[in-house]
């Protein structure tokens, strides 16, 4: 038996062995906070068109 097959299973199982257990709450605290920055970036992103197309369209010249 090549023992090198069974390197790459042994390393996750370090890993995941290594991780610091999460609870319930404090997953829900991430997610929460990622869509929180998702919903300000597309916020921005909006605002920022609106103001390209009000800037273009009252140009005066």
């Amino acid at each position: 038996m090549n023992l090198n097959n069974l390197k790459p299973a042994w390393q996750q199982f370090r890993l995941l062995n290594s991780m610091q257990p999460m609870g319930k709450e404090e997953i829900l605290f991430i997610i929460e906070e990622a869509e929180g920055l998702s919903i300000n970036r597309n916020r921005f992103l909006i605002n920022f068109i609106m103001f390209a197309v009000l800037i273009i369209c009252c140009h005066g010249g």
